[in-house]
Parts: structure tokens; sequence; C-alpha cells
């Protein structure tokens, strides 16, 4: 007798999404023939447009700053409100569902499929906050997310992530990607410049800096994404580099981005959501950290992949990041050297060139 349909729910952030979509294929790894189904808002469904592990995107409607960009694709899969999206998954067969926001919304919706066992993610935010505000309890590090979600799925915690993003692209968006990349797209860096959270932002003459030894020492081709709205980073690029290298910077609907990034050698990336773009197309990334830390669990995991920090009794100073460093010097940031993450990339190239 088949098993019954596994549905996933995460409804946000970019970042957490991209994370909680390797979950549905480390489901089809332990079980090939399971049919899995996924919950997010709106805004961020695009992302898992082609996803091959996923019989179907249900999305949650939005409204105010949660709406869809309405210069995006037309919509897939059923986009409604909470009561309806209830309806619609009464209907799927569903025995397995796996809450990966636990809040309000969650519990609603999940409570339209009573018979499904219900399986939560541990969300660990007590840990996270007394690495802040207790750091002298010394909390444990928190395991990567990925690792969490591989226990989740049965699967055993050497298993490769799939690179589930790189094979939801089509021939056309890679194809558009590498025209606009140019000749040099199988050479490219891909460089996360931007980050919600000011803190959480590596100063963008160091990218530059960054950029210089990436071309010069290891014959790559910089390209520095910067996320919308984010005005005030890429003025300060643009600055930075002369006007013929303007093109170098990247500002694209973030599906756009990700098939920039699926040619790239590397991704070097702030803890943001363009970090989490590394595990989703079998790309090596390296994190740079600096008001949070990788011992939240979302770092990077994979055998190529690094991180890039530095030791101060302040850090972390937040569970997501702040506006501005509460002491006023960003030496998290500001004393990580544009050598240091040369060193890391150095080390997964190397890596990947070995494994090759």
């Amino acid at each position: 007798m088949p098993r019954g349909a596994a549905l996933v729910v995460r409804f946000s952030s970019l970042g957490d999404v991209l994370l909680a979509a390797h979950l549905p294929s480390f489901l089809r790894m332990a079980d090939p023939g399971r049919r899995v189904l996924f919950v997010t808002k709106e805004r961020y469904a695009d992302i898992l447009r082609g996803h091959p592990d996923l019989a179907r995107v249900y999305r949650l409607a939005g409204r105010g700053p949660d709406a869809p960009d309405p210069a995006a694709p037309a919509p897939f899969g059923l986009s409604s409100s909470l009561g309806d999206l209830r309806w619609a998954l009464r209907r799927e067969g569903i025995e397995e569902a796996y809450d990966l926001h636990q809040n309000y919304r969650t519990r609603r919706l999940l409570g339209a499929i009573r018979k499904a066992r219900r399986v939560r993610a541990p969300k660990h935010a007590l840990r996270r906050r007394l690495m802040v505000y207790a750091k002298w309890t010394r909390p444990e590090p928190l395991p990567p997310l990925l690792d969490t979600y591989r226990a989740l799925a049965g699967v055993a915690a050497t298993t490769p992530a799939r690179p589930w993003l790189r094979d939801a692209l089509t021939e056309g968006e890679r194809a558009r990607a590498g025209a606009r990349l140019g000749a040099d797209r199988e050479r490219t860096a891909f460089l996360g410049v931007g980050a919600r959270w000011e803190t959480k932002r590596w100063p963008a003459d160091r990218f530059v800096a960054l950029g210089e030894q990436l071309t010069h020492e290891a014959g790559l081709s910089p390209r520095y994404l910067v996320g919308p709205g984010e005005t005030a980073v890429e003025r300060e690029l643009r600055a930075r580099l002369p006007a013929e290298r303007h093109g170098e910077i990247i500002q694209a609907p973030f599906r756009e981005a990700a098939a920039m990034a699926s040619f790239a050698r590397v991704i070097v990336s702030n803890d943001s959501a363009a970090m989490h773009l590394g595990p989703a197309l079998g790309v090596p990334a390296i994190g740079i950290f600096g008001s949070t830390v990788p011992a939240f669990g979302f770092r990077p995991s994979g055998p190529r992949d690094r991180v890039v920090e530095i030791t101060l009794g302040c850090r972390p100073c937040g569970v997501h990041g702040r506006d501005r460093c509460p002491l006023g010097h960003h030496r998290c940031m500001r004393e990580i050297e544009p050598a240091m993450v040369m060193a890391a990339v150095r080390g997964a190239l190397e890596h990947a060139e070995a494994r090759a």
C-alpha cells in the first residue's frame, strides 16, 4: 500500500526556505516513492518552482510587505488564504506534516489534517538567546540545520545534500544567466555583499579587495550580488569599482541571481540568503560571520564549505543581527581581512579539485 503524502511547512524567510527545501530531497532519498508537498509564503514560492522532489507547492497569499513582486513571472501552484489552504490540504492524503516554522499560523494550518503525524524540528531559540545574553554559561553549539533535516528524514548524517535548486533551473534560465555573465562565466566567483542587518555586512571595500585577490591570485571573475533596496551598498560598490566594471554588480530577482550563481566556482557571502545558495546549487560556500555566529546552526556545512570569523567577547550580539553595532566599533567585521577570506576560498577550491 503506497504511503501518504508528506507536507513540509516553512513560511519564511528566504534563507530559511532555501534550507527547508532540502528536507523534501532527504525525504525522497529515504523513500523514493514519497510524494512531498510544501507550503510557504507567496513571495518565496518562485524559488521552489521546478523543485525535483516536490509534487506541489501551496502558497499562502500575501498582503502588504508579504505581497509578491508584481514584476515576477505568473504564479504557479495554488495561492490562497490560510482558510482555503486548510481545505485544500484535507484532500491530499497527508500522512506526515513537518512543521519547520512552528507559529500560530502553522498550528492553524495543520489543525486541518489532524490525522497526520506532526513532526516538529527543534527550534533551539532558548539556546541561541543564551549564546547572546548569557555567554558565561557556554551553551553548546547547535548542529548545522541540514544535519537536523537529515535526522528528521531518517537518512544518514553523511548523506550529501542534493543541489535541488540547480536541478530546478530551466535550460532557458541557465542560458540567459550564462549570456549575462559572458565568456568567463565558468570562472565566476559570486560575492553576496548585502545582508538585511547592518551588523552582518562585511564592508564593501573588503569585498572589492577580495575581488581583486580572486582575479589576480585565483584567475576568477568576481560578481557582486546586491539585494533589492540595498542602495547604500550598491553606491559604495560603484564608488570603489571603475566605471567599466560596474557590470560586475548584480541586481536581479533572486531566482535570476541563483541562475548566475549556478555557474560559480565559489560563493562568498555574509550570513544571508546568498550563503545558502551554495548547498542548493552544489557550489562551495564561504560564510563570513560577524554579529551572528556559526554556532547558531545556520552555517554552511558541506565538506567544501568554510566559515570565516574572529573571536570577540561581544559576539554574538543578536540572534538575527542588528541595525548597528551596540558598542559602536563593528570589530567583528572590520577586523576580518580579505586575506583571511581568500585563504578559505583556496581551501574550498583545493578540496573541490582534490575530489574531482
